[in-house]
């Protein structure tokens, strides 16, 4: 209660309100008491209070009008403290207005956005992966969330590039410090990334996302979150820290010329996958009950009549595994031993399942067993 008050205390228009209050309560009080015998209409407290606040913003609808020298001191009294008091209080509001909008640019205000996709940290990759997200359908009108320590001039430099307006939005300060990273409400995010900072030593930068995904784990256990890595040793720590996905430059730049030393062309190959225009870019669906059941040629053929789709890959995402997904209930054996480990109070779970890609499999591959398919729109 008192940690309240002195919240409200400390706001630029509450002395002005506090004292509106006080004298309409007090014109209220003597309205009644001067000039209850000398109107037409019976006057209470409510109608005293009527008085007041249209005496007090000058309205002057004239429905009662003191006619006793008291009454009428009382009511220039309250004209008076009207035209300062109003003018007081819309210029601490316009005032808080202003410092409020100043705060949000300046990211010292907590964002409220939901569905958002939250990138701590910001180096020269961060405009390219805002502007590829924003042209994936799932992602084209989600908001962005930017946590980084950058200078406000920064990030309104930032903004005007990358032209998202209001569904950008900035909070400043290490992504590290929990205090920082609660004001970008990520439990609540879709997505996350860090960006390893380009200003420090690698092996400095990967520590502070070392950091930054234990924060966001502590604050957002289930979201799912990528990162970047500048040097392969950092791979495992990041994973350990709770990282969902880590790309590692070195690896990557090494595998791309690796995969271009085959022909020149490979590396527009690889960038129309990646990149692509329009449609091009390989993209992820979820399987259906009835595809699962069909054998690979006959889902390739099926998906290219009817949507001009051509899966690439079926996909197993992964999952946590229990117990009870490797014994079948139905048989004795298997059903006592779960009984046993459900009497013994003991944990069924057996760990994850690391996801799988099956690129251009086999027509006997089971697709029961897999989530999903990696797929190319048709060309337009």
């Amino acid at each position: 209660m008192t940690r309240t008050w002195t919240k409200w205390t400390d706001k630029p228009f509450a002395l002005p309100l506090a004292l509106m209050g006080v004298i309409l309560v007090g014109a209220a009080v003597g309205f009644k008491y001067f000039e209850s015998h000398t109107q037409q209409e019976p006057v209470g407290l409510f109608e005293g209070l009527w008085w007041a606040m249209v005496t007090l913003f000058t309205v002057g609808y004239g429905d009662f009008v003191p006619k006793t020298v008291p009454g009428r001191v009382l009511g220039m009294v309250v004209m008076v403290s009207g035209i300062g008091l109003v003018s007081a209080i819309t210029g601490s509001l316009a005032s808080a207005m202003v410092e409020r909008k100043l705060k949000k640019r300046r990211g010292q205000l907590p964002v409220s956005a939901k569905g958002h996709v939250l990138i701590m940290g910001w180096n020269g990759h961060g405009a390219i992966l805002v502007a590829r997200l924003r042209r994936m359908p799932e992602y084209a009108k989600a908001p962005v969330v930017l946590a980084a320590e950058l200078e406000p001039s920064f990030f309104e430099e930032i903004s005007e590039t990358l032209g998202m307006g209001s569904e950008l939005s900035f909070v400043r300060g290490d992504a590290a410090q929990k205090a920082v990273l609660e004001r970008a409400n990520p439990d609540d995010a879709r997505l996350a990334y860090i960006l390893p900072r380009e200003d420090v030593p690698p092996e400095e930068a990967d520590n502070l996302s070392v950091l930054t995904a234990l924060t966001l784990r502590s604050l957002a256990p289930r979201v799912t979150l990528y990162a970047e890595s500048l040097r392969d040793q950092s791979r495992e720590h990041l994973l350990r820290a709770g990282v969902t996905k880590v790309m590692d430059r070195e690896e990557l730049t090494g595998n791309v010329m690796a995969f271009m030393a085959a022909h020149p062309v490979m590396h527009d190959v690889l960038r129309a996958l990646l990149v692509g225009t329009g449609n091009g870019a390989a993209r992820f669906r979820t399987l259906t009950q009835a595809e699962k059941k069909l054998g690979w040629r006959e889902l390739v053929r099926d998906s290219l009549t009817r949507t001009g789709q051509l899966p690439l890959a079926a996909c197993r995402l992964p999952r946590e595994l229990n117990l009870a997904d490797l014994l079948d209930a139905s048989q004795a054996l298997d059903g006592f031993i779960m009984e046993l480990f459900q009497a013994a109070g003991r944990d069924t779970a057996l760990g994850s399942q690391a996801p799988k890609v099956v690129l251009n499999p086999a027509e006997g591959l089971d697709l029961s067993a897999f989530d999903g398919i990696i797929y190319l729109d048709q060309a337009p």
